[in-house]
Protein backbone atom coordinates (compact mmCIF):
# COMPACT_ATOMS: atom_id res chain seq x y z
CA UNK A 1 0.00 0.00 0.00
CA UNK A 2 0.56 1.42 0.36
CA UNK A 3 1.24 -1.09 2.26
CA UNK A 4 2.71 1.90 3.87
CA UNK A 5 -0.87 2.47 5.95
CA UNK A 6 0.00 -1.33 7.43
CA UNK A 7 3.23 0.25 9.13
CA UNK A 8 1.63 1.60 11.74
CA UNK A 9 0.44 -2.06 12.10
CA UNK A 10 3.07 -2.65 14.54
CA UNK A 11 2.84 -5.67 14.64
CA UNK A 12 1.73 -7.73 17.55
CA UNK A 13 -1.46 -9.12 19.08
CA UNK A 14 -3.61 -7.01 21.17
CA UNK A 15 -4.07 -9.18 23.85
CA UNK A 16 -5.30 -6.34 26.41
CA UNK A 17 -8.39 -6.27 23.77
CA UNK A 18 -9.16 -9.65 24.57
CA UNK A 19 -9.41 -11.09 28.05
CA UNK A 20 -6.56 -13.55 27.88
CA UNK A 21 -4.42 -13.54 30.80
CA UNK A 22 -0.63 -13.69 29.42
CA UNK A 23 0.57 -17.24 29.76
CA UNK A 24 -1.79 -19.16 31.36
CA UNK A 25 -4.34 -21.60 29.56
CA UNK A 26 -8.01 -21.95 29.70
CA UNK A 27 -8.39 -18.49 30.57
CA UNK A 28 -9.47 -17.07 26.64
CA UNK A 29 -13.31 -15.60 26.54
CA UNK A 30 -13.76 -14.38 22.92
CA UNK A 31 -15.94 -14.97 20.15
CA UNK A 32 -14.11 -15.75 17.16
CA UNK A 33 -17.01 -16.18 14.71
CA UNK A 34 -20.38 -16.01 14.17
CA UNK A 35 -22.82 -17.80 11.22
CA UNK A 36 -26.35 -17.25 10.79
CA UNK A 37 -28.21 -20.10 8.49
CA UNK A 38 -30.86 -19.25 6.17
CA UNK A 39 -32.06 -21.42 3.20
CA UNK A 40 -31.26 -18.69 0.29
CA UNK A 41 -28.94 -15.89 1.64
CA UNK A 42 -28.91 -14.12 -1.28
CA UNK A 43 -32.53 -12.91 -0.64
CA UNK A 44 -31.35 -10.69 2.33
CA UNK A 45 -27.82 -10.16 1.83
CA UNK A 46 -25.50 -9.26 -0.99
CA UNK A 47 -23.46 -12.41 -0.58
CA UNK A 48 -23.68 -15.83 0.83
CA UNK A 49 -20.19 -14.88 2.57
CA UNK A 50 -22.09 -11.99 4.22
CA UNK A 51 -24.07 -14.29 6.29
CA UNK A 52 -20.53 -15.23 7.99
CA UNK A 53 -18.12 -12.76 10.23
CA UNK A 54 -15.12 -13.28 12.15
CA UNK A 55 -14.66 -11.83 14.84
CA UNK A 56 -11.36 -9.46 15.81
CA UNK A 57 -9.67 -8.86 18.79
CA UNK A 58 -10.22 -5.24 19.03
CA UNK A 59 -14.06 -5.71 18.19
CA UNK A 60 -17.23 -6.10 20.59
CA UNK A 61 -20.00 -5.29 18.82
CA UNK A 62 -20.88 -7.87 15.56
CA UNK A 63 -23.09 -6.15 13.18
CA UNK A 64 -24.47 -8.11 9.79
CA UNK A 65 -25.78 -5.55 7.32
CA UNK A 66 -28.77 -7.02 4.73
CA UNK A 67 -30.44 -5.47 2.07
CA UNK A 68 -32.24 -1.83 2.37
CA UNK A 69 -36.07 -3.34 1.90
CA UNK A 70 -36.06 -6.72 3.30
CA UNK A 71 -36.58 -7.51 7.00
CA UNK A 72 -34.48 -10.36 9.14
CA UNK A 73 -36.64 -13.00 11.65
CA UNK A 74 -35.77 -15.53 13.63
CA UNK A 75 -32.43 -17.15 12.24
CA UNK A 76 -30.54 -19.78 13.39
CA UNK A 77 -27.04 -18.65 15.10
CA UNK A 78 -24.20 -20.56 15.48
CA UNK A 79 -21.17 -18.98 17.74
CA UNK A 80 -17.75 -19.88 17.71
CA UNK A 81 -16.46 -19.12 20.86
CA UNK A 82 -12.38 -19.92 22.52
CA UNK A 83 -11.78 -23.32 23.63
CA UNK A 84 -13.53 -24.17 27.27
CA UNK A 85 -15.11 -20.99 27.48
CA UNK A 86 -19.34 -20.56 28.03
CA UNK A 87 -21.53 -18.34 26.21
CA UNK A 88 -24.69 -16.45 28.00
CA UNK A 89 -27.44 -14.52 26.24
CA UNK A 90 -28.82 -11.25 28.31
CA UNK A 91 -32.61 -11.17 28.39
CA UNK A 92 -34.40 -8.01 28.32
CA UNK A 93 -33.70 -7.38 32.02
CA UNK A 94 -30.13 -8.53 31.78
CA UNK A 95 -31.04 -11.86 33.11
CA UNK A 96 -28.95 -14.44 31.81
CA UNK A 97 -29.11 -17.93 30.26
CA UNK A 98 -26.86 -20.65 28.44
CA UNK A 99 -26.67 -19.87 24.81
CA UNK A 100 -26.76 -23.09 22.85
CA UNK A 101 -25.48 -22.89 19.31
CA UNK A 102 -27.80 -23.87 16.57
CA UNK A 103 -30.90 -21.52 18.62
CA UNK A 104 -32.93 -18.94 16.93
CA UNK A 105 -33.04 -15.86 17.59
CA UNK A 106 -35.55 -13.13 15.95
CA UNK A 107 -33.21 -10.09 14.70
CA UNK A 108 -36.36 -8.23 13.10
CA UNK A 109 -36.31 -4.74 13.34
CA UNK A 110 -32.97 -4.02 14.07
CA UNK A 111 -32.87 -5.97 17.78
CA UNK A 112 -29.74 -5.59 19.61
CA UNK A 113 -28.43 -8.91 21.73
CA UNK A 114 -26.29 -8.90 23.93
CA UNK A 115 -23.70 -11.75 25.04
CA UNK A 116 -21.36 -12.62 27.72
CA UNK A 117 -18.73 -14.43 27.53
CA UNK A 118 -17.21 -16.80 30.69
CA UNK A 119 -13.76 -18.22 30.74
CA UNK A 120 -13.13 -22.20 31.24
CA UNK A 121 -11.39 -21.01 34.81
CA UNK A 122 -14.91 -18.53 35.43
CA UNK A 123 -11.76 -15.55 36.44
CA UNK A 124 -12.63 -14.04 32.94
CA UNK A 125 -15.47 -13.01 31.27
CA UNK A 126 -16.26 -10.58 27.72
CA UNK A 127 -19.74 -9.00 26.80
CA UNK A 128 -20.34 -8.53 22.88
CA UNK A 129 -23.63 -7.00 21.08
CA UNK A 130 -25.38 -9.05 17.71
CA UNK A 131 -27.59 -6.94 15.82
CA UNK A 132 -28.53 -6.81 12.07
CA UNK A 133 -29.27 -3.58 9.98
CA UNK A 134 -30.29 -2.09 7.33
CA UNK A 135 -27.94 -1.24 4.53
CA UNK A 136 -27.75 2.31 3.82
CA UNK A 137 -27.03 3.78 0.25
CA UNK A 138 -24.47 5.73 -0.34
CA UNK A 139 -25.10 8.89 -2.15
CA UNK A 140 -22.57 7.94 -5.06
CA UNK A 141 -20.00 11.12 -4.63
CA UNK A 142 -18.05 11.56 -1.13
CA UNK A 143 -16.94 14.44 0.89
CA UNK A 144 -15.04 13.68 4.01
CA UNK A 145 -13.28 15.41 6.46
CA UNK A 146 -11.41 14.63 9.81
CA UNK A 147 -13.36 16.47 12.12
CA UNK A 148 -14.99 13.81 14.42
CA UNK A 149 -12.87 11.83 16.34
CA UNK A 150 -12.62 11.06 19.94
CA UNK A 151 -10.32 8.78 21.76
CA UNK A 152 -10.73 5.03 22.03
CA UNK A 153 -11.97 3.65 25.48
CA UNK A 154 -8.54 3.09 27.31
CA UNK A 155 -7.83 7.13 26.30
CA UNK A 156 -4.47 5.97 24.68
CA UNK A 157 -5.62 7.22 20.94
CA UNK A 158 -7.85 8.59 18.27
CA UNK A 159 -10.36 7.66 16.35
CA UNK A 160 -12.40 8.59 13.49
CA UNK A 161 -15.61 8.47 12.37
CA UNK A 162 -16.65 8.44 8.57
CA UNK A 163 -20.63 8.05 8.92
CA UNK A 164 -22.74 6.88 6.51
CA UNK A 165 -19.15 6.69 4.07
CA UNK A 166 -17.68 3.21 4.83
CA UNK A 167 -19.27 -0.10 5.91
CA UNK A 168 -18.48 0.27 9.60
CA UNK A 169 -18.52 4.12 9.49
CA UNK A 170 -14.82 3.96 11.23
CA UNK A 171 -11.44 5.22 9.53
CA UNK A 172 -8.61 2.12 10.61
CA UNK A 173 -5.00 3.13 11.31
CA UNK A 174 -2.12 1.83 13.06
CA UNK A 175 -2.90 3.57 16.20
CA UNK A 176 -3.59 0.22 18.53
CA UNK A 177 -0.65 -1.52 17.14
CA UNK A 178 1.67 1.51 18.22
CA UNK A 179 0.19 1.11 22.00
CA UNK A 180 1.88 -1.93 22.35
CA UNK A 181 4.37 -0.82 20.81
CA UNK A 182 5.03 2.39 23.17
CA UNK A 183 2.60 1.60 26.17
CA UNK A 184 3.76 5.14 28.22
CA UNK A 185 2.65 7.07 24.50
CA UNK A 186 0.75 10.23 25.28
CA UNK A 187 -2.32 10.35 22.42
CA UNK A 188 -0.63 13.01 20.26
CA UNK A 189 2.78 10.79 20.36
CA UNK A 190 0.60 8.34 18.17
CA UNK A 191 1.34 8.25 14.76
CA UNK A 192 -2.55 8.98 13.66
CA UNK A 193 -3.35 12.17 15.04
CA UNK A 194 -5.93 15.20 14.67
CA UNK A 195 -4.50 18.68 14.27
CA UNK A 196 -7.02 21.11 15.31
CA UNK A 197 -7.48 23.93 13.22
CA UNK A 198 -4.40 23.32 10.93
CA UNK A 199 -6.36 22.34 7.76
CA UNK A 200 -6.06 24.44 4.53
CA UNK A 201 -9.19 26.35 5.49
CA UNK A 202 -8.89 27.06 9.68
CA UNK A 203 -10.60 23.56 10.38
CA UNK A 204 -9.17 20.09 12.11
CA UNK A 205 -7.22 18.06 9.85
CA UNK A 206 -5.53 14.38 10.21
CA UNK A 207 -1.89 14.06 10.91
CA UNK A 208 0.55 11.36 10.11
CA UNK A 209 3.85 10.63 11.18
CA UNK A 210 6.19 8.53 11.01
CA UNK A 211 7.51 6.92 14.34
CA UNK A 212 9.92 5.41 15.89
CA UNK A 213 8.78 2.46 17.59
CA UNK A 214 11.14 2.18 20.73
CA UNK A 215 12.85 -0.61 22.05
CA UNK A 216 10.39 -3.12 21.54
CA UNK A 217 10.28 -2.28 17.76
CA UNK A 218 14.02 -2.81 17.37
CA UNK A 219 13.70 -6.22 18.95
CA UNK A 220 11.25 -7.67 16.59
CA UNK A 221 13.03 -5.40 13.79
CA UNK A 222 9.98 -3.11 12.65
CA UNK A 223 11.91 -0.07 13.91
CA UNK A 224 9.52 2.24 12.58
CA UNK A 225 5.34 3.36 12.72
CA UNK A 226 4.57 5.23 9.35
CA UNK A 227 1.25 6.96 10.28
CA UNK A 228 -1.48 5.47 8.10
CA UNK A 229 -5.34 6.05 7.69
CA UNK A 230 -7.38 3.71 6.06
CA UNK A 231 -10.77 2.17 5.30
CA UNK A 232 -11.42 -2.01 6.01
CA UNK A 233 -10.10 -3.99 8.45
CA UNK A 234 -7.14 -4.51 11.06
CA UNK A 235 -7.12 -7.81 12.20
CA UNK A 236 -4.24 -7.38 15.32
CA UNK A 237 -4.17 -10.97 16.04
CA UNK A 238 -2.06 -11.70 12.45
CA UNK A 239 0.49 -8.46 13.41
CA UNK A 240 3.15 -10.30 14.29
CA UNK A 241 2.91 -13.46 12.18
CA UNK A 242 1.95 -11.77 9.34
CA UNK A 243 2.03 -7.82 9.21
CA UNK A 244 0.63 -7.49 6.18
CA UNK A 245 -1.86 -10.05 5.93
CA UNK A 246 -3.41 -8.29 9.49
CA UNK A 247 -4.16 -5.30 7.17
CA UNK A 248 -7.58 -5.83 5.01
CA UNK A 249 -8.53 -3.17 2.72
CA UNK A 250 -11.80 -2.10 1.48
CA UNK A 251 -15.82 -1.33 1.92
CA UNK A 252 -18.24 -2.99 -0.52
CA UNK A 253 -19.38 0.34 -2.78
CA UNK A 254 -21.85 0.48 -5.12
CA UNK A 255 -20.97 3.43 -7.69
CA UNK A 256 -18.11 4.16 -10.02
CA UNK A 257 -15.22 6.85 -9.02
CA UNK A 258 -13.64 8.75 -11.61
CA UNK A 259 -11.94 11.44 -10.01
CA UNK A 260 -10.02 11.96 -6.34
CA UNK A 261 -9.15 15.16 -4.58
CA UNK A 262 -7.87 16.15 -1.61
CA UNK A 263 -5.70 18.35 0.28
CA UNK A 264 -2.45 17.64 1.33
CA UNK A 265 1.13 18.67 3.01
CA UNK A 266 4.17 16.72 3.86
CA UNK A 267 7.21 17.20 5.77
CA UNK A 268 9.92 14.64 5.30
CA UNK A 269 11.85 12.89 7.38
CA UNK A 270 15.67 14.13 8.12
CA UNK A 271 17.15 10.88 6.46
CA UNK A 272 15.90 7.75 5.20
CA UNK A 273 16.55 4.41 7.01
CA UNK A 274 16.26 0.58 6.25
CA UNK A 275 14.43 -1.69 8.02
CA UNK A 276 17.81 -1.97 10.08
CA UNK A 277 17.88 1.26 11.09
CA UNK A 278 20.70 2.40 8.65
CA UNK A 279 20.95 5.38 6.73
CA UNK A 280 20.29 5.24 2.81
CA UNK A 281 22.32 7.61 0.84
CA UNK A 282 20.35 9.55 -1.68
CA UNK A 283 16.26 8.05 -0.35
CA UNK A 284 14.11 11.05 -0.16
CA UNK A 285 10.81 9.86 2.00
CA UNK A 286 8.01 9.93 0.13
CA UNK A 287 4.22 10.01 0.95
CA UNK A 288 1.37 8.02 -0.14
CA UNK A 289 -2.68 8.98 -1.26
CA UNK A 290 -4.84 6.35 -3.01
CA UNK A 291 -7.99 5.44 -4.14
CA UNK A 292 -8.61 1.29 -5.12
CA UNK A 293 -11.50 -0.52 -6.75
CA UNK A 294 -11.36 -3.80 -7.03
CA UNK A 295 -13.29 -7.51 -7.08
CA UNK A 296 -14.69 -8.53 -4.02
CA UNK A 297 -16.33 -11.79 -5.09
CA UNK A 298 -14.52 -14.69 -7.72
CA UNK A 299 -16.03 -17.04 -9.95
CA UNK A 300 -16.95 -19.65 -7.41
CA UNK A 301 -18.42 -16.81 -5.30
CA UNK A 302 -15.52 -16.94 -2.43
CA UNK A 303 -14.61 -13.44 -0.66
CA UNK A 304 -11.97 -11.58 -1.76
CA UNK A 305 -10.10 -8.81 0.25
CA UNK A 306 -6.95 -7.30 -0.69
CA UNK A 307 -4.34 -6.93 2.46
CA UNK A 308 -0.91 -5.42 2.35
CA UNK A 309 0.45 -8.21 0.11
CA UNK A 310 -1.43 -6.74 -3.15
CA UNK A 311 -3.28 -3.69 -2.02
CA UNK A 312 -1.81 -2.32 -4.88
CA UNK A 313 -0.79 -5.11 -6.98
CA UNK A 314 -3.81 -7.47 -7.12
CA UNK A 315 -4.85 -9.15 -10.31
CA UNK A 316 -8.62 -8.23 -8.90
CA UNK A 317 -8.24 -4.61 -8.90
CA UNK A 318 -10.14 -2.98 -11.80
CA UNK A 319 -9.28 0.99 -11.27
CA UNK A 320 -6.59 2.70 -9.42
CA UNK A 321 -5.62 6.36 -8.89
CA UNK A 322 -2.83 7.27 -6.75
CA UNK A 323 0.12 9.93 -5.91
CA UNK A 324 2.37 9.58 -9.02
CA UNK A 325 5.56 7.84 -7.85
CA UNK A 326 9.09 6.06 -9.83
CA UNK A 327 8.94 2.69 -10.49
CA UNK A 328 11.50 -0.09 -11.20
CA UNK A 329 11.09 -1.33 -15.06
CA UNK A 330 9.50 -4.75 -13.00
CA UNK A 331 6.99 -2.36 -11.79
CA UNK A 332 8.37 -2.59 -7.70
CA UNK A 333 8.81 0.62 -6.17
CA UNK A 334 11.52 2.85 -6.80
CA UNK A 335 13.50 4.50 -4.44
CA UNK A 336 14.72 8.23 -5.50
CA UNK A 337 15.92 11.65 -3.86
CA UNK A 338 13.81 13.87 -6.43
CA UNK A 339 10.06 12.48 -5.73
CA UNK A 340 7.55 13.40 -8.30
CA UNK A 341 4.41 13.29 -5.99
CA UNK A 342 4.48 17.08 -5.75
CA UNK A 343 3.54 17.18 -2.10
CA UNK A 344 5.32 20.04 -0.47
CA UNK A 345 5.38 21.86 2.90
CA UNK A 346 2.52 24.13 1.49
CA UNK A 347 -0.84 22.90 1.07
CA UNK A 348 -2.23 21.69 -1.94
CA UNK A 349 -5.54 20.35 -3.68
CA UNK A 350 -4.40 17.29 -5.37
CA UNK A 351 -6.46 16.14 -7.99
CA UNK A 352 -6.24 12.14 -9.14
CA UNK A 353 -7.22 10.97 -11.72
CA UNK A 354 -9.14 7.12 -11.57
CA UNK A 355 -7.61 4.68 -14.11
CA UNK A 356 -9.61 1.79 -15.08
CA UNK A 357 -7.87 -1.85 -15.96
CA UNK A 358 -11.43 -3.40 -16.30
CA UNK A 359 -14.99 -2.81 -17.74
CA UNK A 360 -17.19 -2.00 -14.51
CA UNK A 361 -20.27 -4.76 -14.46
CA UNK A 362 -23.24 -2.69 -13.76
CA UNK A 363 -25.30 -5.48 -12.01
CA UNK A 364 -22.54 -6.77 -10.30
CA UNK A 365 -21.49 -3.06 -8.59
CA UNK A 366 -25.25 -2.26 -7.64
CA UNK A 367 -25.25 -5.35 -5.86
CA UNK A 368 -21.79 -4.41 -3.61
CA UNK A 369 -19.67 -6.79 -6.14
CA UNK A 370 -16.55 -4.29 -6.16
CA UNK A 371 -15.23 -2.93 -2.96
CA UNK A 372 -13.71 0.84 -2.47
CA UNK A 373 -10.29 1.49 -0.53
CA UNK A 374 -8.73 5.31 0.41
CA UNK A 375 -5.65 5.32 1.93
CA UNK A 376 -3.02 7.58 3.10
CA UNK A 377 0.66 6.89 4.85
CA UNK A 378 3.68 9.30 5.75
CA UNK A 379 5.67 7.09 4.52
CA UNK A 380 5.20 5.28 1.22
CA UNK A 381 7.51 2.34 1.88
CA UNK A 382 6.14 2.01 5.73
CA UNK A 383 5.03 -1.58 5.07
CA UNK A 384 8.61 -2.50 4.80
CA UNK A 385 9.39 -0.30 7.93
CA UNK A 386 11.61 1.91 5.67
CA UNK A 387 11.07 5.56 5.99
CA UNK A 388 12.31 8.66 7.77
CA UNK A 389 11.17 8.96 11.55
CA UNK A 390 9.51 12.69 11.64
CA UNK A 391 7.67 12.14 8.31
CA UNK A 392 4.45 14.22 8.19
CA UNK A 393 1.67 14.19 6.21
CA UNK A 394 -1.47 16.66 6.51
CA UNK A 395 -4.65 15.85 4.71
CA UNK A 396 -8.00 16.94 4.99
CA UNK A 397 -11.21 17.92 2.32
CA UNK A 398 -11.35 14.64 0.59
CA UNK A 399 -13.80 14.41 -2.16
CA UNK A 400 -14.59 11.50 -4.54
CA UNK A 401 -16.35 11.97 -7.64
CA UNK A 402 -18.63 8.95 -9.19
CA UNK A 403 -20.01 8.69 -12.32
Amino acid sequence: MNKASIVALVAMPILLASCIKAEQANTECDIEAVSLHLEDPTNLFYHEYDTIQTVISTENDIVFVIRSYTNIQSVPVTFRITNGATLYVKDDNGVETLFQNGSSIDLSNERVYHFRVVSEDRVWSRDYSLSVVHDIPSEGNLTIDFEKYYLDSSGKYYIWDAPDVFTDGIWKNGNPGFKISKSSAKPMDYPSTPAAGQGPDGSDCLKLETCDTGPFGRMVNMRLASGSMFNGIFNVSLALTDALKATQFGSPFTHKPIQFRVWLRFEPGSFFQDRLGQLVEGVMDEPDAYVVLYRNEDAEGNKIQLDGNDVLSSPHIVALGRLPHYYNEDGTDKLSNAPIHGVTNEWQEFTIPVEYRAEIDAEVLENKGYSLIIGFASSWQGAHFMGAIGSKLYIDNIQLFCE
